[in-house]
């Protein structure tokens, strides 16, 4: 008989009383039986934790937590708080919105323990959430011709959602979701995971539905073309950041010169540029003084003349 560990499903929440009752519904519908699903609550205002409470009751591998006060607000803090609170050997984030298959967990972790993985990453497909028309692949690439590698994932050769993936414990357990982006969460988290030496592989079977609603986190973000150019330069200056334990120079230098093209575009705009400080000490650092200051001189010329773009392209290459 083949060993079945604890999966623990670790779900952040919010508002989400329209969605989440068919998600715990495709949880508990899972032919793979041994797991615990740990729900952690982000402040509710609907009646999002009544819902809960029902499976609660009924479910004890159901489990409900509340986000510490003293925690900054956010699905990434819930991730991270989940984690503590969850014993199972193999980890599985899902999103309160989304939609798990009936064979996801039991297919997922057949593949990863026969083959004596750390990690396997299934697929999903997009589907609108008032019509239920399936819409496609969120990440539509060849599978075969890219390797899990960290350098093909922050370059967008491949890619994942939080829901996909299904790992040991081991391999995560000293690594946090950044609490300070909430945009691209699944991507600077899973480039840290990859910067360890483990064996990974992709089971191409469409195991998730993924919901596009008119909430989700994705549409609210791009709403605002500026806010947006501000999440996406935080977002390269905090995986920079967080790559500096690593020492992947190649990567970190990557993110900063995406961190100064965006800063770039958003004084164009003149907008103020997030994190601009220490991005420009990581900048001199891992590049030099001289492109920190070239990088300084572009910007100023950006907010002041709307010029700098030869100079820009001086300090990222």
């Amino acid at each position: 008989m083949m060993y079945k560990p604890l999966i623990s499903i670790i779900i952040p929440t919010y508002n989400r009383a329209n969605y989440i009752r068919k998600t715990l519904e495709s949880i508990k519908e899972q032919t793979y039986t041994n797991w615990e699903c740990i729900i952690v609550d982000d402040g509710s205002e609907d009646n999002t934790l009544e819902i809960l409470q029902e499976y609660l009751k009924h479910d004890s591998r159901f489990k409900l937590f509340a986000r510490p006060k003293e925690k900054r607000k956010g699905a990434n803090s819930c991730r991270n708080y989940g984690f503590t609170k969850c014993k199972g050997k193999l980890i599985k984030w899902f999103d309160s919105d989304d939609i798990m298959l009936s064979r996801h967990l039991e297919i997922a972790s057949k593949t990863l323990t026969s083959k004596k993985l750390d990690f396997v990453i299934t697929n999903s497909l997009n589907f609108d959430s008032d019509t239920k028309e399936i819409l496609g692949e969120h990440f539509d690439f060849d599978r075969e011709e890219f390797g899990i590698t960290a350098e093909n994932l922050a370059l967008n050769r491949i890619g994942w959602i939080t829901d996909d993936f299904l790992g040991t414990r081991e391999i995560v357990k000293d690594i946090e979701f950044n609490e300070r982006i909430f945009y691209g969460d699944e991507y600077n988290f899973f480039i840290k995971l990859l910067q360890q030496p483990l064996n990974g592989c992709f089971i191409n079977e469409f195991l998730t539905h993924r919901r596009i609603h008119k909430d989700s986190i994705t549409k609210e973000s791009t709403k605002n073309e500026l806010e947006f150019e501000k999440i996406i330069t935080t977002l390269k200056y905090q995986t920079a950041q967080d790559l500096i334990i690593y020492n992947d120079k190649k990567l970190i230098r990557w993110f900063l010169a995406g961190y100064m093209r965006h800063s770039f575009n958003l004084g164009i705009k003149k907008a103020n540029v997030p994190f601009f400080l220490p991005a420009f000490k990581l900048i001199c650092k891992y590049y030099s003084f001289i492109k920190g200051s070239a990088f300084l001189i572009a910007l100023i010329s950006a907010k002041f003349l709307n010029r700098g773009y030869k100079i820009m392209h001086y300090a990222r290459t």
